[in-house]
């Protein structure tokens, strides 16, 4: 019964380290979409005729 416990543990430790790995991922894919998106946005010159 011992190894079963055991089993158990060792699998639910190696779910939770996967999923935390998963969440990193994740944020560091966001971060990346981000900097790219902002990298691609248009810069528009000032328009002359607006008052400053």
């Amino acid at each position: 019964m011992n190894y079963v416990v055991a089993g158990y543990s060792i699998t639910l430790g190696i779910l939770f380290v996967y999923a935390v790995s998963l969440g990193f991922r994740r944020r560091r894919l966001a971060r990346a979409v981000a900097a790219v998106e902002a990298a691609r946005a248009p810069v528009t010159p000032p328009d002359p005729r607006s008052p400053q």
